[in-house]
């Protein structure tokens, strides 16, 4: 191709093609086995092999109790579901090192799932939430928001957006090394 004319913008939009295509990576859980798992492994590693979590973990291919385990650090970590199962979110996540906290919903009273749990969870475990976690997004759970929205000098509107999702990142990542 010796003298032809670079399209950088096709380059640019094919780069960003491959990086939003959907992940080919297996669903993996415990019991699973192989190159996949290693990779998994690796990956934990590099994000959450430090002393303070136990260390690094084995890589041998197989998805026992410890994969399990540093995997929902991981998901915690990420705002995820803890369910132990890596999906195509957690490997994203994992690939990115990132909640990914653009692509979180607004969350606000009337909400409801496993997005709202996760919040519920990591406002418990920070003391701003004392009710039950029932991933029903409530008065309670929209006065734990606000309080956390104020300590973090947001506009405390018990909404979880952009901001209050990159808040609670940082909050997670604390709470997961410390």
């Amino acid at each position: 191709m010796i003298g032809a004319v670079l399209d950088v913008n096709s380059v640019k939009h094919s780069r960003l093609s491959t990086m939003n295509a959907p992940t080919t990576l297996p669903v993996l859980q415990k019991g699973s086995q192989g190159a996949a798992v290693k990779e998994l492994q690796t990956l934990l590693n590099k994000h959450f092999g430090v002393p303070s979590i136990g260390g690094p973990i084995v890589v041998d291919g197989i998805f026992g109790q410890v994969t399990e385990a540093r995997v929902k650090t991981a998901q915690y970590r990420y705002l995820l579901k803890m369910d132990g199962i890596v999906g195509n979110l957690t490997w994203k996540a994992l690939k990115a090192n990132s909640a990914l906290t653009a692509t979180k919903p607004t969350l606000r009273r009337g909400s409801t799932g496993s997005e709202v749990e996760v919040v519920q969870k990591l406002l418990k475990e920070s003391g701003y939430y004392k009710s039950v976690v029932d991933q029903i997004f409530g008065q309670n759970t929209e006065n734990a928001v606000k309080a956390f929205q104020r300590d973090r000098k947001l506009t405390a509107d018990g909404i979880v957006g952009v901001k209050t999702w990159q808040e609670y990142e940082k909050l997670a990542t604390y709470l997961t090394f410390d």
